[in-house]
């Protein structure tokens, strides 16, 4: 009888744990609580600090990895490895133009979605509620073996913006990230 018992708590609290998926993997719905892993450590080559130069700007984009809980979608609601962006652009007189990096975590305006299967490269989504909701796509992957220079594409709009947004009527719309540079580590 003690064996059964045994069994019986032993089978309920595997039955118990969420299940762990592998980050690459595509083509189904994640279960409520499941975790997607990093179980093979690709996100950890995007930390750290990368510099790049455009437009007579300079960006310093600093990528983490965290463990994010994907809780948009209510009655499925997943956890998820993902990497955030915080950065800061200054200009060619040292001005600075833009700086969330002092944002905590879960308010970074960069986070990270997943890898593209088609061409392997990461997809982030740029949303900055401080530029009337400017939002964008961001694909990054590595352009050399050593993984110290990364590929940065984006592409950002507005969906919507308002008579309150300080950029309604501009001819000229801030550009606080490049469309496409290559970003070098530091």
């Amino acid at each position: 009888m003690k064996k059964i018992i045994l069994f019986i708590i032993f089978t309920f609290t595997i039955s118990c744990q969420a299940q762990t998926y592998p980050l690459r993997t595509y083509g189904i719905e994640f279960p409520k609580d499941s975790y997607v892993k990093d179980t093979n450590n690709e996100l950890l080559d995007y930390e750290g600090t990368w510099k790049g130069t455009w437009n007579n700007k300079t960006i310093f984009v600093t990528f983490k990895k965290i463990k994010f809980y994907k809780s948009y979608l209510d009655y499925r609601a997943y956890f998820n490895d993902i990497i955030v962006g915080k950065f800061k652009v200054i200009d060619s007189n040292g001005v600075i133009l833009y700086d969330n990096t002092s944002l905590p975590d879960n308010k970074a305006k960069i986070k990270g979605s997943n890898f593209k299967k088609v061409d392997n490269k990461y997809s982030l989504i740029y949303i900055d509620p401080d530029l009337c909701s400017m939002s964008g796509s961001v694909y990054i992957n590595f352009t050399d073996a050593t993984k110290t220079k990364l590929n940065w594409k984006a592409v950002y709009s507005w969906d919507i913006i308002t008579e309150s947004c300080p950029y309604y009527n501009a001819t000229v719309a801030p550009e606080p990230l490049p469309y496409e540079i290559i970003l070098t580590k530091q």
